[in-house]
């Protein structure tokens, strides 16, 4: 039925409403502009709609306006499921590099996403309604059925003490001799719950890593020999991961 859906419609929407049988939306403006629009949807064309909570589901479009659409829903296409338990705690970088370590984030199934002020970040202006804006488009886009929970930006040193008892903690130690990514995650396979730790464009410092690696709950590993961007390392570190411990596996 997913295929199904696939080939059917062209438009995929995340809507925060309740979603049943027979049941009515209402699409904001912005919505509203890219569905008539943008994609040239009119009455009686069909969606797909999610919220995160009742799967996924297809929508007939009963009236469009220039501000307003009102959608009758026929069918769910999907149930509801659980994704990965991931944390990711990012420091911030530019705006557009940003923009990709969510958006690519979101695309390999992370529960959450942190931004974390560390010495050497560059930058602490982190507009969270973007992030927002961001995950919801990413989502839509790559078929997911929930969106991440965007938190407020943290120090270095909130962002460790939050963390749960059992979930494990993957630093991308940047100056790591030893701990080949693959075989350190391997041997988590048992874990349900991570937290995935970047740290900022000229790494942690030696002080920062000293109280990263004093936590019990983290394990370093290593991302290859070349120093990568934040942004290649969060893409790199989360499919690792999703290869050997997640739903990839």
């Amino acid at each position: 039925m997913k295929n199904m859906a696939q080939k059917q419609h062209s438009v995929r929407l995340f809507i925060d409403a309740d979603l049943t049988k027979d049941g009515g939306v209402v699409l904001d403006k912005p919505q509203v502009h890219y569905v008539g629009t943008v994609m040239r949807q009119g009455v009686g064309d069909s969606l797909l709609l999610f919220n995160g909570r009742d799967g996924e589901w297809i929508g007939q479009i009963q009236e469009i306006k220039k501000n307003l659409a009102l959608v009758h829903l026929t069918e769910q296409t999907r149930t509801q499921t659980a994704g990965p338990d991931i944390q990711l705690l990012f420091a911030p970088i530019k705006k557009t590099q940003n923009a990709i370590i969510i958006q690519k984030a979101t695309e390999l199934g992370v529960s959450q996403i942190t931004p974390v002020q560390t010495l050497r970040t560059n930058s602490d202006k982190i507009r969270k309604d973007r992030m927002q804006l961001q995950v919801i488009e990413a989502a839509e886009q790559s078929e997911r059925l929930s969106i991440p929970e965007i938190s407020n930006p943290v120090k270095l040193n909130t962002a460790l003490g939050q963390l749960d008892k059992d979930r494990i903690l993957i630093f991308c130690h940047e100056r790591l001799a030893e701990g080949k990514a693959l075989s350190v995650l391997q041997n988590l396979t048992g874990h349900k719950k991570f937290a995935v730790l970047i740290g900022p464009e000229g790494g942690f410092s030696d002080e920062e890593r000293i109280k990263i690696l004093s936590c019990d709950q983290a394990h370093a590993i290593s991302l290859g020999p070349r120093v990568l961007r934040a942004e290649t390392a969060v893409i790199s570190a989360l499919s690792l991961l999703q290869a050997a411990c997640g739903d990839w596996a």
